[in-house]
């Protein structure tokens, strides 16, 4: 694990305030589950302070235990809007048959109302059917396997280091299928980064090459 620094950027104390945020509604969530659950936020939030911006959401990842799970669950579909979407193009799998059991989602206002770094952000609670940090490890987009914990301390693996310092995003896990559809959206945000499958043996030999006129 690599521990993460944040700066003030280009968008000033954004980053910093979003993680402040961030680590209040991660405890009140905590609050909630029973104990041996865990829970963290990952991916784009974290990812986005740590490029110094701003965080169009912010996403926890929990995983509780197996007996607590349907209590749990219940719970969540009468206190927050329950999200039916299909994350198996994301690598997830979809709700019930893979690795992401449920998703609700809320508005940042209804825990931090008077702040105005997260006015406009939603909240997504996004329950796991593995522990929550080994799905978060196994991302299959190496940009994405970054994460902050309930004291505010964010933390990345080798490959997200990997790629920041590279600038090249890596897809680490082609049992999960090939994310286009996340990767487009990655590249989107992220125009100064190179893809490059973890398989990549270089170019093609000369006798195998198409012959375009150089």
């Amino acid at each position: 694990m690599h521990k993460i620094q944040l700066k003030a950027k280009s968008t000033g104390l954004m980053p910093i305030a979003q993680r402040a945020v961030a680590k209040k509604h991660l405890n009140l969530f905590l609050k909630k589950l029973p104990p041996d659950s865990t829970a963290y936020v990952a991916g784009g939030a974290p990812r986005d302070w740590h490029h110094g911006w701003g965080c169009r959401d912010i996403d926890i990842f929990y995983s509780v235990p197996k007996q607590a799970k349907e209590g749990i669950t219940n719970m969540m579909n009468m206190e927050y809007d329950k999200l039916d979407q299909d994350y198996s193009k994301y690598g997830y799998g979809c709700e019930g048959h893979g690795l992401i059991h449920s998703v609700h989602e809320y508005d940042a206002t209804k825990y931090s109302p008077k702040a105005k770094s997260t006015k406009y952000t939603k909240v997504q609670l996004i329950q796991t059917n593995k522990d929550a940090l080994e799905l978060i490890k196994d991302f299959p987009i190496s940009l994405s396997r970054i994460w902050m914990d309930k004291e505010g301390e964010i933390n990345c693996d080798f490959f997200y280091a990997s790629s920041y310092n590279s600038r090249i995003i890596h897809e680490l896990n082609e049992s999960h299928g090939w994310n286009y559809v996340y990767l487009d959206k990655i590249l989107g945000r992220f125009s100064n980064y190179a893809f490059s499958p973890l398989r990549y043996k270089g170019g093609r030999e000369l006798k195998e090459r198409i012959d375009i006129g150089f």
